[in-house]
């Protein structure tokens, strides 16, 4: 995959980590078809150069046929649902994921296209102190249960021909998607942080800009069948980057909220997701990527989060992604 630019199908192009690929390849220099549900939403997308074609997760047949026209293929589309995430509703993610990540796998391997597969930390379950390398095998937490099931059948299919590249994220922040959800609209509602649990449950964090140039270095320079860990360099404990979030959030840290009462909240799946401990290092990415996170900690990256979420000018990095 490595020399000329390349047309890349991206799914969930409208969405968190989708779109921040997407807009990441095109300022490389690569052609991007954004799968989207809704165009509407991808119109910042549209006019950066992207290709926008409507399709659905369950509906194979409205993404298939766009694979033979791609070099590769992005699949970063979920299921999303608002409210507690509940047993019966990770089902359902579970089975869109299987339908679509087989799907595109079938159709790569049919046409001789590479798979980037987005993953995350979850997959690997709870390891405390532990540092986390990509031989760790996979025992996921409740959030990593349809990644994990799809990288076990994307390493199957690769034994037999297909060109997949896998990429576990840690806790991806930036101007949206769970930060947002769990971070910064508390800060925005009560002044407040809180976190489930004691905290003392380590987080590998990635800014979301780092994990977009992630995807373009393994679209460029990965071998087939690879997997990575996309994560800065310094793990954190929950409450760290819970101080940190609020420090950069302008809000305070409350008491912690009690495992119990966060899973009546959130749903026992996420609380304990959040709560497990992960460490991932990034030393593989390192040496085969060239790839070197832009924001090496989290109080590095946060002000530059915080400042797209509010939509002013961004901090300059200390130094510049691969």
């Amino acid at each position: 995959m490595t020399g000329a630019a390349r047309h890349v199908l991206v799914t969930g192009a409208s969405g968190y980590i989708g779109g921040a690929v997407a807009h990441a390849l095109l300022a490389a220099g690569h052609r991007v078809t954004g799968l989207v549900r809704d165009p509407s939403r991808a119109a910042g997308l549209a006019a950066a150069g992207a290709d926008l074609r409507v399709g659905d997760m369950l509906r194979p047949q409205t993404y298939v046929p766009l694979v033979q026209d791609a070099d590769a293929v992005v699949h970063a589309a979920q299921l999303r649902f608002t409210g507690r995430l509940t047993t019966a509703r990770i089902r359902r993610i579970r089975q869109a994921d299987a339908v679509m990540a087989g799907a595109l796998a079938e159709a790569c391997r049919t046409h001789g296209r590479r798979l980037l597969y987005a993953s995350g930390a979850w997959v690997y379950g709870d390891h405390g102190e532990r540092w986390i390398d990509e031989s760790v095998p996979h025992r996921p937490a409740p959030l990593g249960v349809w990644h994990a099931a799809a990288t076990a059948r994307l390493r199957a299919m690769a034994a037999d021909g297909l060109d997949s590249v896998v990429l576990h994220a840690g806790f991806v922040y930036g101007p949206g998607g769970n930060f947002r959800a769990a971070f910064a609209d508390q800060a925005s509602r009560s002044g407040r942080i809180r976190h489930p649990g004691d905290g003392s449950n380590h987080w590998s964090c990635v800014h979301l800009d780092d994990l977009a140039a992630a995807y373009v270095a393994a679209l460029e320079r990965a071998p087939a069948g690879a997997e990575y860990n996309i994560a800065d360099d310094e793990p954190l404990p929950l409450a760290r980057f819970a101080r940190e979030a609020a420090r950069a959030l302008g809000a305070e840290v409350a008491a912690p909220v009690p495992r119990a009462v966060a899973a009546l909240a959130l749903g026992r799946p996420v609380t304990t997701s959040l709560t497990t401990s992960y460490r991932l290092s990034n030393a593989l990415a390192r040496d085969e990527l060239g790839w070197r996170p832009a924001y090496p900690t989290v109080a590095d990256g946060l002000p530059s989060a915080v400042a797209a979420l509010r939509g002013t000018p961004t901090p300059t990095p200390t130094s510049t992604p691969t």
